[in-house]
C-alpha cells in the first residue's frame, strides 16, 4: 500500500467552495499518513496547528496557502518525544505560500515506508513553485530539513536551528533566498545541485560542514554572508560558477574552496569580490 491508495484526507479537512480544503479543527493531530489529491487548494489559517505523530506525513498534489501572522503563527510540528515525518507538496503548477509558519520535531520521510526508500527532507517541494517567508525550522532530524526539487522558489526571513544534517537542499531549482539565519547545523546550511540562484544576507554559526555548497553545474550569486565557528564557508565544485561578494568569516577553517568531486564534471569556479 502506498500514499496514493489513501483517501482519508476528508477525515481531517472540510471541502469548501472552489475546492478549498480547510482543517476541521484548529488543532489537528495526524496519526496516519494522509494523501491530498490534485485540484484542491489547502488553506491553513493563523494560529492553526498540525501535529504529526509517529513519523507520519502529509503528501499533497494540491498547493497550500499557510499564511499566519507574527502573533498567530501556524505550527506544523511533531512532539519532543514523538517526532512527525513531514510534508511533501508535489507535481502542482500552482505556487504554495507559507508565511509565519514554524516547523519543529520532524524526522522526514527517511523513516517512512510510503516514501519507497527515497530519502527526502522533512519539508519537500517537488516539481512546483513555493514561497517561504518568516519560517522557523528547529529540531529536524531528516536528511534535509527543507528539500526543493525541480521547482522555483522564493525564500525570505527564514531561521534554521538544531538541524541534524542539511538545512536546505536545492536540486535542479531556480530562485532567490534572502535574509536566512543558521545556527547549529550538522552538515551543510545550503546545498545547491544543478540550480540557479541569488542568495543575499546569510548569517551563520556552528555549521558542521559547508555554509554554502554549490555543486553539479549550479550558477549561484551570493551577496553578504557573515558568520563564525564553522568548517567550510563557500564551496564551488563540479562545474559550478559561484560569485561571492562581501563575506565576513570568523573561525571558519576553510573559508573558500573550489574543486572537482565527481569525475563527470569540470572544476568549480569561485569569483570573490570582497
Amino acid at each position: 500500500k502506498n500514499f496514493f491508495n489513501i483517501s482519508n484526507y476528508k477525515n481531517y479537512f472540510h471541502v469548501h467552495e472552489n475546492n478549498v480544503l480547510k482543517l476541521k479543527t484548529n488543532i489537528s493531530e495526524f496519526k496516519e499518513n494522509v494523501y491530498i489529491p490534485k485540484n484542491y487548494l489547502v488553506k491553513i489559517s493563523p494560529s492553526q496547528k498540525i501535529i504529526l505523530l509517529n513519523g507520519v506525513a502529509i503528501y499533497s498534489n494540491s498547493p497550500w496557502e499557510a499564511i499566519g501572522d507574527e502573533d498567530n503563527k501556524i505550527l506544523i510540528v511533531g512532539r519532543l518525544n514523538n517526532y512527525g515525518g513531514g510534508l511533501i507538496i508535489s507535481d502542482t503548477n500552482q505556487r504554495s505560500i507559507f508565511n509565519h509558519v514554524d516547523f519543529k520535531y520532524l524526522n522526514g520521510f527517511n523513516k517512512n515506508p510510503y516514501a519507497g526508500g527515497i530519502i527526502m527532507g522533512a519539508i519537500n517541494f517537488n516539481n512546483t513553485q513555493v514561497t517561504l517567508k518568516n519560517i522557523f525550522v528547529k529540531n529536524v532530524d531528516s536528511e534535509d530539513s527543507i528539500n526543493i526539487f525541480n521547482s522555483t522558489f522564493d525564500l525570505e526571513n527564514c531561521y534554521f536551528s538544531h538541524v541534524l544534517s542539511d538545512a536546505i537542499d536545492f536540486d535542479f531549482s531556480n530562485g532567490k533566498a534572502k535574509n536566512i539565519k543558521f545556527n547549529l547545523i550538522g552538515n551543510d546550511a545550503i546545498d545547491f545541485s544543478g540550480s540557479k540562484a541569488i542568495v543575499e544576507n546569510i548569517v551563520f554559526n556552528r555549521v558542521g560542514d559547508k555554509v554554502v555548497s554549490v555543486g553539479e553545474d549550479s550558477r549561484v550569486k551570493i551577496f553578504n554572508i557573515e558568520g563564525k565557528n564553522s568548517l567550510i564557508g563557500v564551496a564551488s565544485k563540479d562545474g559550478s560558477d559561484t560569485y561571492l561578494e562581501n563575506a565576513k568569516f570568523k573561525d571558519v577553517e576553510y573559508p573558500f574552496t573550489a574543486y572537482k568531486k565527481k569525475q563527470a564534471y569540470q572544476y568549480g569556479n569561485l569569483n570573490i569580490n570582497n
